[in-house]
């Protein structure tokens, strides 16, 4: 098991699993590792206290109080940045495996966080674009894509509808993510 598999066992995720077995509009743990890589990525990140209160709205439910679920995501924060801050360059990695080739990408794991990673960035979406429009706009494609939240929109449809693309995309996306990282930090 990769460090990152191990992250998702761990109280944070699995509280949000826990919130996501009630509430269909809760973000589970896939979901929130995405959310949670994209604050890290973020020029101006939301405070631990800030995304406790967007991940956990009734942090009760998840058995851990407001102040151990802070705990956790500063850890978790920690742990991601040290990914991206690390020489190895295949260090970051995407807590989800595609283990059939044939899964429809749009509709599996990486679809969804992607699209925690999407909630995050939307939510921050002029601080993201002032560091640079275009290069973070590239960078975001396959992610908007990968996501399937826009797979209905013209745009999009054409790219969503060619699983040979959609896999080349899952397949550079750990490097999508250093490249985003890196970008922020230099023009950020």
């Amino acid at each position: 098991m990769t460090d990152s598999e191990l992250l998702l066992d761990g109280p944070l995720f699995q509280a949000l699993d826990r919130m996501a077995d009630t509430d269909d509009e809760s973000f589970d743990a896939i979901m929130g590792h995405g959310y949670l890589t994209a604050q890290v990525i973020s020029p101006r990140p939301d405070s631990p206290e800030e995304i406790c209160r967007t991940m956990f709205p009734n942090p009760e439910a998840t058995g851990l109080s407001e102040e151990e679920l802070v705990l956790q995501i500063q850890g978790v924060l920690s742990f991601i940045d040290s990914q991206f801050n690390n020489d190895d360059e295949d260090s970051f990695e995407i807590p989800v495996f595609l283990e059939d080739s044939e899964e429809d990408l749009l509709d599996s794991p990486l679809a969804d966080w992607c699209a925690g990673f999407l909630e995050a960035h939307m939510s921050q979406e002029e601080a993201w674009l002032a560091a640079n429009e275009q290069a973070v706009a590239e960078l975001l494609l396959p992610i908007a894509v990968l996501s399937g939240v826009f797979a209905d929109e013209e745009e999009f449809e054409e790219m969503s509808d060619n699983p040979e693309l959609l896999e080349d995309m899952a397949i550079q996306l750990p490097e999508v993510m250093v490249e985003l990282y890196l970008l922020m930090r230099t023009e950020g």
